[in-house]
């Protein structure tokens, strides 16, 4: 009979110590690996999330003054033209351009809440709520 290995070489099917810590090592490896790629597409994700809120911003920026030089233009127009109809010159000019302006403000404050409505939709609640500091100690 011959005597046993003691633990010297694996039997069929098993690993050896070393295998194992190899093994080990690997899957730690790939492992950190594996959330180095994970950041990384987090911070890409980030900052083409940043860039289109950026984008939406501007354009949101852009219509609603384009609606109140538009509103104004179109009171002052409005007001000029019953002005020329009437001969009661400048003074529908003056309202109608006031009431033009009215109108654009009007505008501006419907295009926030809809678009305020429509960033607290996205968040799904989370929107201004108080965030640490990273810069302040306690």
């Amino acid at each position: 009979m011959s005597e046993p290995d003691h633990g010297a070489s694996p039997t069929k099917g098993q690993l050896s110590p070393e295998e194992i810590a190899e093994f080990k090592r690997r899957a730690s490896e790939l492992g950190s690996r594996i959330d180095g790629v994970q950041s990384e597409k987090q911070a890409e994700i980030e900052e083409q999330q940043d860039r289109a809120n950026r984008s939406r911003g501007m354009a949101y920026g852009l219509r609603m003054s384009t609606e109140l030089v538009a509103a104004i233009m179109v009171g002052g127009f409005m007001g000029f033209m019953l002005d020329t109809w009437l001969g009661t010159k400048p003074w529908l000019f003056l309202v109608f351009l006031m009431l033009g302006f009215g109108a654009g403000i009007l505008n501006i404050l419907r295009a926030f809440k809809r678009m305020q409505a429509e960033i607290l939709r996205e968040k799904q609640g989370d929107f201004g709520k108080a965030m640490p500091d990273d810069g302040e100690d306690d």
